[in-house]
């Protein structure tokens, strides 16, 4: 099986935002996320991922506050089928910034 390593980010809003959504033909194993606290003042931040498959959102992270100029790093949490997603928001815009480490496999026959 084709493989490929990605790595995305996303600056986050105050409304929910896709951060990553899997490819077409491809699963997607996230090894870590990274939440930054870009700011001098603290804030909150969520996260959640969709399942295509059964049409479900699923808590990650839930109004998790942090510190100013912080990090938090999640890993090992996820493994994801083609069309399901990662998104985000945050209690403050231009805040908070998110940055998924995955690989990609190439699974057509999969799904």
């Amino acid at each position: 099986m084709a493989t490929k390593n990605r790595t995305v980010g996303l600056q986050l809003a105050t409304t929910n935002s896709t951060i990553y959504t899997v490819p077409n033909n491809w699963d997607a194993t996230i090894s870590s996320i990274f939440v930054a606290n870009d700011s001098s003042s603290p804030v909150t931040f969520s996260l959640d991922w969709y399942d295509s498959t059964s049409t479900t959102f699923y808590t990650i992270a839930e109004k998790v506050p942090m510190l100013p100029n912080s990090i938090i790093q999640i890993t090992d949490i996820l493994y994801l089928g083609q069309g399901d997603t990662i998104r985000g928001l945050a209690s403050a815009v231009s805040s908070v910034t998110v940055s998924i480490r995955m690989e990609e496999g190439f699974a057509p026959t999969q799904f």
